[in-house]
């Protein structure tokens, strides 16, 4: 978080203006214990579970090694593999990797 946390100020702005109603933030080299974004998933499945319900869609973008795959296996751990793959099927499951 010391480094990069990259529009820190847009983002604390956003939510002051109810554009953001949360934001979850996984900085995992500013602490002893490693925080990912399969960690925060998983913390919070069942609230995800229910912005999917409702029409959510996700955006992952980052590292294919480790990150998205891990991501990818978290996503699968709440939703199911079916219902992942009807969400990339209609769009609302997208992924920007390298």
């Amino acid at each position: 978080q010391i480094h990069d946390y990259l529009f820190q100020a847009e983002i604390e702005q956003w939510q002051q203006q109810g554009i953001l109603q949360r934001v979850d933030c996984a900085f995992s080299r500013d602490q002893e214990e490693r925080i990912y974004v399969q960690h925060k998933l998983q913390q919070h499945a069942q609230e995800m579970k229910t912005w999917i319900e409702q029409g959510a869609a996700i955006f992952v973008c980052g590292s294919l090694q480790g990150m998205a795959s891990d991501v990818h296996q978290a996503l699968i751990n709440i939703v199911g593999e079916e219902k992942l793959a009807q969400m990339k099927m209609l769009g609302s499951y997208k992924r920007d990797v390298y």
